[in-house]
């Protein structure tokens, strides 16, 4: 049968129903409210409707992040420039952070008759940067240019080398060059 047809008989039998119950009053219980609901198939156009509204949503999302591009982009040298020491400040402090060993995890060796902890120290806020016109109109090369410090520290043992006052033993001067493609500077 047809979901007209059954939902035609469903509403005949709840009207005769009804009708007896006000003739006369039986102990019988009324099952048409579960039959009913029971009977009502699913609705199946709302959960069309949200995959049709997620898709839309990455839709937009995509189409947000394309203008966001496009706003980001820098236009003339200057803000290429600043765009250039931005990124080499996010890269350094990056490096300060990530970099082994570092002050809380030194490096213990072995050296002579004691031990010398080291480890290595960038000072995010001294470096620079600069950048020259690559071979196509547009594009860029950078340069980011800072300093690692090696400390060392020297005890009798490895507990005292870990504790001992750190001198800079050494330095360092690295030149880090990367890439301006159009729209943003890539590492």
């Amino acid at each position: 049968m047809s979901k007209y047809c059954v939902s035609a008989c469903l509403s005949f039998l709840l009207l005769s129903g009804c009708a007896a119950s006000q003739e006369s009053e039986s102990a019988q219980p009324e099952p048409a409210p579960v039959v009913e609901e029971a009977a009502q198939p699913a609705p199946v156009e709302p959960a069309v409707q949200q995959k049709k509204g997620k898709k839309n949503k990455k839709e937009s999302k995509k189409e947000s992040k394309k203008e966001e591009k496009a706003v980001r982009a820098p236009k003339n040298e200057a803000e290429v420039r600043a765009a250039l020491q931005e990124t080499g400040r996010r890269l350094v402090l990056r490096a300060s952070r990530t970099i082994t060993p570092s002050k809380s995890s030194k490096a213990v060796k072995p050296s002579g008759n004691g031990y010398v902890a080291t480890y290595i120290s960038i000072d995010p806020e001294n470096f620079s940067t600069d950048m020259r016109p690559a071979s196509q109109a547009g594009q860029y090369i950078g340069f980011i240019r800072y300093s690692e410090q090696i400390y060392s520290c020297h005890g009798k043992s490895k507990k005292e080398a870990l504790e001992a006052p750190c001198q800079v033993s050494s330095s360092r001067r690295l030149n880090e060059m990367i890439h301006f493609d159009g729209r943003e500077w890539r590492y």
